[in-house]
């Protein structure tokens, strides 16, 4: 059989089953490792769809990453023909091939949105979100209700449970779903420790090295010397650049970055006119940057960055194109940086191997591990790609890097949780047992009946095995009576009592004397009874197997747990009766028809009853425009940390909070997530101070102020097309126009 070429690119083999089954018309569910070319498929199938004139949505899990996209498809099939959504954008929405965030998406099918009647493919880019804690469920909800002629294509990292996911869409979709798995990757990776002492080394090599050391140094206090990042780039520039460095701190990358342009410079003079001149076709003058654009090029000219969220849209596009001409060596990234945008690179390092996850410093897991490090080894360039990770001797025992092994992924679950928006749509569209099924078919509920049929195949596999004892094991087993049992506890015992003479009358006394001498009595009043006196061939028998006997009855034990700690069945469609009382008792719902209320909030998702209160109270007449926007900001606005905000109150709070109280007096405390500090910097933006003002009044990141104003317009443009009162529509349009200027409008994608 000759190979199969596309663009002139021979197909490896799984690229090529995924192709063929997307001309059988099937849906397809692409796990491959990161950098392998999953992407090939999903260019293969608009390009197919583009050509027979039919309409394609591609969803991404992050803004970054529609964007890319978006300039992407756009440069390859024409403007008109490319459109994005991602809530804050919206540019061609009619075009034949969408790019949307799959919460756009998400809103389109459950509010079965006329527009999507046309639409042939779904495109599902990094389909193991579905595990993500915060928007798994919308993940979830769009497999679950795009249109059945709608075909799937999910591209994922490797995971555990493919076959477990393909399994359930192929249940709740009926129709055949290919699924094609690849564990190989094209070009080889290679994963090394590393510290100061010991260089780059494996992981049993990094043990041996430090209990040798340990047993050496034995009265030295600090017996490892401290490593840096400057060591790691130092140990691998000579052969292993361009690299990625994961930092899990936004700080930490401009910290870091700076640290390495003291020391070092990648770039010769052609190249750092190049990079001279993008950054004054992005940024004008230079007269006019912001001093964190003239730090950003002072890097850049060394061939060094540092890429997160808090950058500047425009700021970041450079350090992308930078990173794309290759003029960029180290780039300092934080974690999203992995998330689909394809930037291979030589080597991927890892300051640390934990992260903060917004509660506590946790491990990495060990799926996030390998599609981070799956960036490193560019097809067609590298042999090998590498993987680097800086570890502190001095944790060795208290928190030991962990092993990350492919073999050991941890399996995708269901995230799925209810909104009252959820409710509310799906209260208007569907009949009752259609609700019920659409519970049934969700990736929790399908879990839940795998699990439970697996617990209870064990479980019935256990008890008959421990039948199979009873006529070997005398009943006396598991009691004190029994001598096997019997005996080792009288050691101790003894042991115990020794250890308590020895203490003394005084130490007896203490309270870990008193706990001693508690214990001796309550295992006197076990040992009382003498135990049995059992022959020899009984007791050889019990003692071969009452090892195994035993071992069943922990089993048995901890599958009885598992099985409690299942979820109850119909625990989804008990939520939803019960929030569907809540929006009752709110006047959303009388019985089950929705209200005027209950509608305007079924085409808001963002805080929707919150908002829905607001847009039925009489707060908005008593704020001009600048209050409204400075207002409409704090709703689900979350502070990170050390987050500072100038002191300022432009707006009357009181009735907000009356409202918010009542809601959460029904709906309960999470209900509702406000944070009015920010409200100062948007009423500021609104009445068009300009950006380096407005920055002076907290200590966000730009890019992260720009993000508030953009969720702003976004839920603007929400509550615009949920509201009918004309008057209150323009209104809102010019708010979203106050916002939407300089700094914070949309780029030119």
């Amino acid at each position: 059989m000759s190979e199969r070429t596309y663009h002139e690119y021979t197909l490896d083999p799984f690229q090529e089953e995924a192709l063929e089954a997307i001309d059988a018309g099937k849906s397809v569910i692409v796990a491959a490792p990161t950098g392998t070319g999953k992407t090939l498929v999903a260019d293969y199938l608009i390009e197919k769809a583009m050509k027979e004139h039919l309409r394609v949505i591609y969803t991404a899990p992050i803004k970054a990453l529609s964007n890319q996209k978006y300039r992407d498809f756009k440069a390859q099939f024409g403007e008109n023909s490319v459109g994005i959504m991602t809530g804050d954008v919206v540019l061609n929405p009619t075009a034949p091939l969408l790019i949307m965030t799959t919460e756009v998406f998400r809103n389109q099918v459950i509010t079965e949105d006329p527009n999507l009647e046309y639409v042939s493919h779904i495109v599902f880019d990094e389909i193991h979100w579905l595990n993500d804690e915060e928007r798994g469920t919308v993940w979830e909800e769009s497999i679950i209700l795009a249109p059945s002629k709608m075909k799937i294509l999910g591209l994922s990292a490797t995971i555990a449970n493919a076959r477990h996911l393909t399994d359930w869409i192929k249940s709740i979709r009926h129709e055949d779903v290919a699924l094609i798995e690849e564990a190989k990757r094209i070009v080889p990776l290679e994963y090394f420790y590393y510290t100061k002492d010991t260089g780059l080394v494996d992981y049993d090599q990094l043990w041996r090295y430090y209990r040798q050391q340990l047993k050496n140094k034995k009265n030295e206090e600090n017996p490892f010397s401290p490593t840096s990042h400057l060591d790691l780039i130092r140990a691998i520039q000579r052969n292993n650049l361009p690299a990625l460095f994961f930092v899990f701190s936004r700080k930490q990358c401009a910290l870091k970055a700076m640290e390495l342009a003291a020391i070092a410079n990648y770039l010769k003079t052609p190249e750092r006119q190049i990079v001279d001149n993008k950054f004054l076709h992005y940024f004008g003058p230079e007269s006019d940057w912001f001093p964190s654009t003239r730090q950003l090029k002072r890097l850049c000219s060394k061939g060094i960055a540092y890429h997160h969220a808090g950058l500047l849209p425009s700021q970041k596009m450079v350090v992308e194109e930078l990173f794309l001409e290759r003029l960029i060596k180290v780039l300092y990234c934080t974690e999203t940086f992995s998330v689909g945008i394809n930037y291979p690179v030589k080597a991927v390092c890892f300051d640390s191997l934990n992260k903060y996850d917004g509660r506590n410093f946790r491990p990495l897991a060990n799926h996030e591990f390998f599609q981070m490090s799956g960036r490193a080894g560019r097809r067609g360039i590298d042999k090998k790609g590498y993987s680097f990770a800086i570890v502190d001797l001095a944790y060795m025992e208290k928190s030991p890097p962990p092993k990350f092994q492919l073999n050991k992924l941890e399996p995708l679950t269901s995230q799925f949780r209810l909104t009252y928006n959820t409710v509310l749509n799906l209260t208007s569209t569907l009949t009752r047992e259609q609700i019920e099924t659409y519970f049934q078919k969700s990736f929790a509920a399908y879990s839940y009946r795998l699990n439970s049929d697996q617990l209870h195949a064990d479980l019935a596999r256990i008890e008959q095995e421990l039948d199979g004892y009873k006529n070997d094991l005398c009943e006396e087993v598991e009691s004190f009576k029994c001598p096997i049992k019997h005996q080792p506890k009288q050691k101790e015992l003894e042991r115990l009592r020794r250890a308590y003479r020895a203490l003394g009358p005084r130490k007896q006394t203490r309270s870990y004397g008193r706990e001693m001498a508690r214990k001796i009595r309550s295992w006197e009043k076990l040992l009382a009874n003498p135990p049995k006196n059992c022959h020899s061939q009984q007791l050889n028998n019990c003692r071969k197997q009452s090892k195994t006997f035993f071992a069943l009855k922990q089993q048995h034990k901890d599958l009885l747990t598992a099985l409690e700690a299942l979820p109850e069945e119909n625990a989804f469609l008990h939520e939803y009766e019960y929030k569907k009382n809540h929006l009752r008792q709110i006047g959303y719902l009388r019985a089950d028809e929705l209200l005027p209320r209950g509608t305007c909030a079924s085409r808001i998702y963002v805080q929707e009853i919150l908002v829905t209160e607001l847009i039925y109270s009489d707060v908005f007449p008593q704020l001009d425009d600048d209050q409204l926007n400075a207002l409409l900001s704090s709703i689900d606005f979350e502070a990170r940390k050390n987050d500072y905000f100038q002191r300022t109150t432009v707006f009357d709070s009181t009735p907000v909070l009356e409202i918010i109280a009542y809601i959460q007096s029904i709906c309960g405390e999470d209900s509702v997530r406000y944070d009015a500090r920010v409200s100062g910097v948007t009423h500021a933006w609104s009445q068009g101070r300009p950006f380096a003002e407005v920055q002076a009044m907290c200590n966000l990141d730009e890019g992260d102020i720009i993000s508030v104003f953009r969720r702003t317009i976004d839920l603007l443009r929400q509550m615009r097309d949920a509201v009918s009162d004309s008057a209150l529509r323009s209104r809102l349009k010019s708010c979203m126009d106050k916002l939407d200027r300089d700094e914070a409008a949309i780029m030119e994608l």
